[in-house]
């Protein structure tokens, strides 16, 4: 089959072809990083503020999904399992760079934060968030970096933190504004 054929299979019917059960793997793997680069590159980018870095990371997160796409659960829609692994190679890549030193100039072109005049105080308002979202206990962070930092409805994070809708809606409330009172109180922008 021609490769236009394989836009019209499901995800589902893709990662059976990539897992090998059809001779079209490759071609079947390119076209579930073709419907869905853009989702994990918004994510990343949410995550990171720099288009470099995210363009790093999706390329990362597709190389994890190749790898574990077998784990997969097949009931559920793809896109959310996307997104948490994006978020997942975010996270480990910010960790990783928090305890590197800081050897070259600062890219003042990634600083997008409101309010912000300044790099320094992008620094400084990107670090108060951080802290912020450090702050928060696990099940609220977790519903708020779904739906805020991985574009998920509350329905998506609802079904993939196992919580009814409504507790996802009033863990991400209640981080909102945790978050906004402790940037707020360190001096950031909120």
């Amino acid at each position: 089959m021609k490769t236009v054929s394989l836009a019209m299979l499901s995800n589902e019917a893709l990662a059976d072809a990539y897992l090998g059960r059809d001779a079209r793997m490759d071609s079947a793997f390119t076209e579930l990083f073709r419907r869905h680069r853009d989702l994990v590159y918004r994510v990343c980018v949410r995550w990171l503020g720099h288009h470099q870095d995210a363009e790093d990371l999706t390329q990362e997160t597709f190389r994890r999904v190749a790898a574990s796409i077998q784990s997969w659960d097949r009931t559920r829609p793809i896109e959310p399992w996307l997104t948490t692994i994006a978020g997942n190679r975010c996270r480990t890549f910010l960790a990783k760079q928090r305890t590197k030193p800081r050897l070259s100039g600062i890219d003042e072109s990634h600083v997008a934060i409101a309010g912000v005049d300044s790099p320094a105080n992008g620094i400084q308002a990107t670090q108060s968030l951080r802290d912020a979202m450090e702050s928060l206990a696990a099940s609220p962070r977790r519903a708020f970096e779904l739906v805020h930092f991985d574009g998920m409805s509350y329905d998506q994070a609802s079904r993939v933190m196992g919580h009814p809708a409504g507790t996802i809606k009033t863990w991400v409330h209640r981080a909102r504004l945790q978050v906004i009172n402790r940037v707020r109180e360190s001096g950031g922008v909120a």
